[in-house]
């Protein structure tokens, strides 16, 4: 099995069934045993568990119960978990950089990301870095590229 991560919240409550006798508790037990007996968001932490086929949750729901599945040594802990990319990240790809036309002169440019469509030049013009240019979002007064309406400070 490849090696699984898991950031420190459910990796607490993965260690905790660890630590079980015989690898399993009752649902409840592991729900106070890891501390999260007050937190929301437990079944959360469960459900990320079986879906990574770390641990099996067995019985019915009033009596429920909860056995390890997987290799200890094969989990460890994360601050977060690796992405390559999100979905507001630039991709790592180069297959992305090609010549793109700028939406300010309309030369063409080599763009380094299909969201890259203002060329360098244009970026370095006065218009481009006055906080009043074209591309500011309206409502726009500080500069910051935020709308008031988007802030809600008016």
């Amino acid at each position: 099995m490849a090696e699984t991560q898991l950031t420190p919240t459910p990796y607490k409550v993965f260690a905790t069934l660890v630590d079980a006798p015989g690898h399993e508790i009752s649902y409840a037990e592991l729900k106070n045993k890891s501390g999260m007996a007050d937190i929301a968001s437990f079944p959360k932490h469960i459900q990320e568990l079986v879906a990574k086929g770390l641990i099996q949750c067995l019985g019915p729901h009033r009596s429920r119960y909860v056995v390890l599945k997987a290799d200890p040594a094969d989990v460890v802990e994360v601050e977060r978990y690796s992405r390559k990319t999100s979905q507001h990240s630039r991709p790592l790809s180069e297959l992305s950089v090609k010549n793109r036309e700028c939406l300010s002169c309309k030369k063409t440019f080599k763009s380094e990301w299909s969201g890259m469509r203002i060329c360098g030049d244009c970026k370095l013009t006065p218009i481009w870095q006055n906080s009043d240019n074209p591309y500011v979002p309206e409502g726009d007064t500080d500069g910051s590229g935020l709308s008031d309406l988007t802030t809600g400070l008016y």
